[in-house]
């Protein structure tokens, strides 16, 4: 089902896009670049040291691919992911759901439990109590319903092994798809891109011949500090930030979309930033971090990645490989 909030998030990015052609184009100093909406967001591909027309052509690729991965990876109508909610069993799935949901999997399996896309139930029930919040009955029964170990893949089928257990896959898929418009570009001959996939960000190569920078949004920028806690360089990389921010439920933000799988309790960082070899993986880390106890520990023992995690007093964490 559509939610209101999801709703209200497409809604507010098409009137701010209503002036404007789109998709969008600009070419400024040989970098052409190209926004569009997608997944309730802005995504933009930027491409330098390209002609104008083959990074135009580069671009409508890349976007036609990560349209096409929407489709298969959304959570809302009637979308394979959709049919595995309602029924808990989806057979001959496409490619790219089991191929996420593997990689949900293996995440989940990494951070200890952390990154858990079956908490749904508990997410569901959060905003429909959001005036209240829910009776400790609801919780504890919404709890059963969560565990990524309980999601198995059997060949071409998903499967779950409890009635009533749902699955989004928001935390890990937008980074997914803004890896495989990376590939589209590189297959389409583009050497030097960069994809801002509503903050799920990877690049490649430079803007001519100058690292691609980019800034760290600060989870507190709707408290009227804007100041970004970082601007870094990005090459081969990915970034991706989480936080309460981005979906509360109630006015403070203490009820909202980040769950702590080993409590049911909602995150009380108010969020991270996480580097990684591919957008998929910081996507899920970033998600996973902020309801982590020691995140910085953590990322310390997770080979080619960092973190630059946010407190609740206003000041910052970075681990040691942190740009």
């Amino acid at each position: 089902m559509l939610t209101r909030r999801f709703f209200l998030r497409c809604l507010s990015a098409a009137a701010a896009t209503a002036a404007l052609p789109l998709p969008a184009f600009a070419r400024d100093d040989d970098v052409t670049a190209e926004t569009r909406l997608m997944m309730g967001t802005f995504v933009t591909v930027k491409t330098a040291g390209a002609s104008a027309a083959h990074a135009a052509d580069a671009a409508g690729a890349a976007f036609e691919r990560m349209a096409e991965l929407v489709e298969s990876l959304t959570r809302h109508g009637s979308s394979p992911l959709g049919e595995l909610n309602a029924s808990g069993r989806l057979r001959d799935a496409p490619r790219p759901l089991l191929a996420v949901t593997r990689a949900a999997s293996r995440m989940h399996g990494l951070t200890g439990g952390a990154f858990d896309p079956t908490v749904l139930p508990l997410l569901d029930l959060l905003e429909r109590r959001s005036d209240g919040g829910p009776d400790p009955r609801e919780l504890a029964e919404a709890s059963e319903l969560m565990g990524m170990n309980r999601v198995r893949v059997e060949g071409r089928d998903i499967v779950f092994e409890r009635r009533g257990m749902k699955m989004s896959l928001d935390g890990i898929a937008k980074g997914y798809v803004a890896d495989e418009g990376a590939r589209a570009l590189r297959e389409a001959g583009v050497k030097n891109f960069l994809i801002d996939a509503g903050g799920d960000i990877v690049a490649q190569g430079s803007k001519n011949g100058a690292p691609w920078r980019v800034a760290v949004e600060n989870p507190r920028k709707h408290r009227g500090d804007a100041a970004y806690p970082a601007v870094i360089s990005l090459a081969g990389q990915a970034l991706a930030t989480s936080g309460v921010y981005e979906n509360a439920f109630d006015e403070r933000g203490e009820l909202n979309h980040l769950i702590n799988p080993a409590t049911g309790r909602c995150a009380v960082l108010p969020g991270a930033s996480a580097l990684a070899p591919s957008a998929m993986e910081a996507d899920a880390l970033a998600t996973a971090l902020c309801v982590m106890a020691g995140p910085v520990e953590f990322m310390e023992n997770v080979p080619r990645a960092a973190c630059l995690i946010a407190l609740p007093d206003g000041t910052f964490r970075r681990s040691s490989r942190w740009g």
